[in-house]
């Protein structure tokens, strides 16, 4: 799958992603099909929601593709008191149900995201406010 090259960074990012004390892990599964471009709108316009708050966060993202490439679902690991917050958002867009899950974060946690890094279409983003 990956180059020697690329297996060391994705364990770069991993480490690196786990120097942060994350709060929490979470699964965004969407009620529909989303492809990867409107994804990729979607957790941008998340990302400019959260920053609108008045609330201090880390959160790092990384698209993941669902049945055979053709659509989609996010993982992203949180720091800080922001579930309700983006629950709230993609709930307002009509873009989730109860397909989202969030658990206490776990170290693992940080290499299970940064898996797909080196992929070309995986799309991702970290934000620190």
């Amino acid at each position: 799958m990956y180059t020697q090259q690329q297996r060391q960074t994705v364990m770069n990012y991993a480490n690196w992603l786990a120097e942060t004390k994350w709060d929490t892990f979470s699964t965004i599964t969407y009620r529909y099909d989303v492809k990867t471009e409107q994804n990729r709108k979607v957790m941008t316009g998340l990302e400019e929601y959260l920053k609108t708050l008045d609330k201090p966060f880390n959160m790092f993202w990384v698209t993941e593709f669902t049945n055979y490439d053709y659509n989609t679902h996010n993982h992203l690991l949180l720091k800080g008191d922001i579930v309700g917050d983006i629950n709230y958002h993609l709930r307002s867009k009509s873009l989730i149900g109860d397909h989202v899950k969030h658990l206490p974060y776990e170290k693992s946690a940080s290499m299970y995201v940064s898996k797909f890094i080196c992929d070309t279409k995986t799309n991702w983003g970290i934000v620190k406010k």
